[in-house]
């Protein structure tokens, strides 16, 4: 049984998949505070579900369209290699004087906010699992 067809399966596992690729973006970052101008970078929702969506054109499927809710969200940009859709932070930032924009503290929340939700996530995607799984077994004797 391919689990993936059921649409909110599908829909818990793109967002786990974003969220994984939004944590190692956010382990980048991190890996580069001390590194010289480096300006940290962001994967936003919407560039992902570009991706996404990208990818479901290929198999046929409709392509999936992200509503956005406020005029100031961030667009999504291509990393010139062609790797993951991610996007240089808009805004101010603090910035030392070798021009490194990472803020430690404020990557970690980052990435605490980004656990918290795949522990959301992949707690929803337990619950449906066990509910099909009770459905397959029938009616208990």
């Amino acid at each position: 049984m391919d689990l993936d067809r059921i649409p909110l399966i599908g829909m818990l596992v793109r967002r786990m998949d974003f969220l994984g690729a939004r944590q190692r973006v956010i382990a980048q970052n991190v890996a580069n505070a001390d590194t010289p101008g480096y300006k940290p970078r962001e994967l936003s929702e919407d560039a992902f579900a570009r991706e996404v969506s990208r990818e479901l054109g290929r198999g046929g499927a409709a392509p999936v369209a992200v509503a956005t809710t406020t005029a100031g969200h961030m667009q999504g940009t291509r990393v010139a290699d062609g790797s993951q859709a991610r996007s240089e932070r808009s805004g101010t930032y603090e910035s030392t004087p070798s021009g490194n924009a990472v803020v430690i503290e404020d990557e970690m929340t980052r990435l605490a906010e980004t656990q918290m939700d795949y522990d959301t996530i992949t707690g929803i995607y337990r619950k449906q699992v066990a509910m099909i799984k009770t459905a397959l077994r029938g009616p208990s004797a």
